[in-house]
């Protein structure tokens, strides 16, 4: 229209992309900064009418039910997504109205003022608080131990300080202690450095050497190379621009109590490269990558392309956002074998959505040479599964350097249950070439639960099985090999 001064518009962005959607919005919003000029929208795109409303009428079989502002409704109201248990905990007046979800939760729109007001953890713990569902500005409440300051201590990080370090090398016996309050900006950086000690309950900081939406070259934040007997404990990693703590043909390592957040693309938490005897325990990662990886290649040294045994990652709270897995095997394993690895006892907050060849909750990615057999995972809860649930695959990839591809067998799923959200889809599927085959075989799920059932064959588990034998649910036999 011409120099019109008010649109009347019916569902003006449905059937849009969501790119021309926001150009259309940004439009709109142009158009109301001449205060003569209004908008009068009807939408059920409710993400639209938040972006550019200033009032929300709702209408009812031609009846108005309210109109009020925006704003106003946003601070009154909030959406809860619960079970029905924990829903029918709050007053009945303060849930104004609820739906059922199709996997037996609960949404509500619930009055801000009668609901509770706190909450109290029955121990110390690392949770999220997520209002409205938004995942974007989650409040991370991490408690942690306090780590006494070690009477002999070689690099001292004094509270109340921020330190600028570049990198900071650990030699062999040394002690680096992050006292609480402290604010350390750089990366660390551990050759031959046997009896190493990184503790303290300080912050180590990676923001000042990227830039703040791209990552950082592939400059880890903590990169240990042949180190034995190491300690990690207490710390706080945020904001690194690559992968975070990667211990790299070290044997003997414990990680206790260290907090990793990552907000850029390949920003892993913990990658446990061509190394033997690793423990990782209470521990919280939120990854804009894979939350914990197991592999065996050339980062962060050559030396790390080297036979992966006995890792134990257990007691642990995940957040996997959209790129990566939440625990990974893969895709480097340039090495004869890896096993002996148990991930127990874990709280998988999300697995956001990814949309790549990867991406899943508990993944297993061969797309090299190694034997990858006996490798358990047991009492695992999982809130959110936005990509797949369990993602096992032998093949050819853009990181693969072994002409051969290995094999896959013995894995175990014990007591993994999916609590919330989606009923995602899971994969397991072989390689096949001319030359070559290689077929995951043995794979053991008892007491998988999903959404409250207890799933009994691969159709239960919504899961593609192909080129693969002997998937076996509660001791029943699925997928055995066909004898062609």
């Amino acid at each position: 229209s011409h120099q019109a001064k008010l649109l009347v518009l019916d569902e003006a962005t449905a059937g849009l992309d969501p790119i021309v959607r926001d150009e259309i919005l940004d439009l709109f919003s142009e158009f109301t900064r001449d205060e003569t000029h209004s908008v009068l929208i009807s939408s059920h795109i409710l993400s639209d009418l938040e972006k550019i409303c200033d009032y929300v009428a709702f209408l009812h079989q031609g009846q108005l039910l309210f109109c009020e502002e925006k704003d106003a409704l946003l601070e009154r109201y909030g959406i809860l997504n619960d079970t029905a248990e924990q829903a029918e905990a709050l007053r009945p007046e303060a849930i104004a109205a609820k739906t059922a979800t199709p996997y037996g939760g609960v949404r509500a729109l619930v009055r801000r003022d009668l609901a509770p007001a706190g909450f109290q953890l029955e121990k110390p713990s690392k949770v999220t608080l997520e209002l409205d569902g938004n995942l974007k500005t989650p409040l991370f409440i991490l408690c942690t131990k306090r780590v006494p300051k070690p009477e002999k201590v070689d690099h001292l990080f004094e509270s109340g300080k921020v330190y600028n370090v570049g990198t900071l090398e650990v030699k062999a016996e040394e002690t680096v202690f992050l006292e609480e309050g402290s604010v350390v900006c750089g990366c660390v950086n551990a050759l031959f450095a046997h009896g190493m000690r990184i503790l303290g309950n300080g912050i180590l900081n990676g923001c000042v050497w990227h830039p703040k939406e791209e990552n950082g070259g592939g400059r880890p934040m903590i990169r240990m190379v042949f180190c034995d007997d190491v300690k990690i404990q207490g710390i706080t990693m945020v904001d690194g621009g690559s992968w975070h703590l990667v211990p790299g043909a070290c044997r003997n390592v414990e990680i206790e109590d260290v907090n990793i957040m990552s907000r850029v693309c390949t920003g892993d938490g913990i990658d446990i490269v061509g190394c033997e005897d690793v423990t990782m325990r209470n521990s919280f990662i939120r990854a804009s990558d894979d939350c914990v990886c197991i592999k065996a290649a050339s980062y962060p040294d050559p030396a790390a392309n080297r036979n992966v045994k006995n890792i134990l990652v257990e007691h642990c709270v995940l957040w996997n956002a959209e790129p990566g897995n939440a625990v990974e095997i893969g895709y480097e394993v340039r090495c004869d074998e890896i096993s002996d690895i148990t991930f127990r006892d874990l709280d998988i907050v999300h697995c956001e959505y990814e949309g790549n060849q990867s991406g899943g909750v508990l993944t297993i990615h061969n797309a090299d040479r190694a034997h990858i057999h006996d490798i358990v995972y047991e009492d695992i809860r999982v809130e959110d599964a936005q990509e797949k649930f369990v993602d096992i695959k032998v093949l050819d990839s853009k990181y693969s350097l072994d002409r051969k591809r290995g094999s896959v067998e013995n894995i175990y799923f014990r007591n993994v249950e999916i609590l919330n959200g989606n009923f995602p889809v899971s994969i397991i599927r072989g390689f096949e070439m001319h030359t070559e085959m290689s077929r995951p075989r043995n794979i053991y799920f008892d007491n998988v639960v999903v959404l409250g059932k207890q799933v009994e064959s691969p159709s239960d588990l919504h899961m593609v099985v192909e080129l693969s034998d002997d998937i076996l649910f509660n001791g029943t036999a699925h997928a055995k090999r066909n004898p062609f």
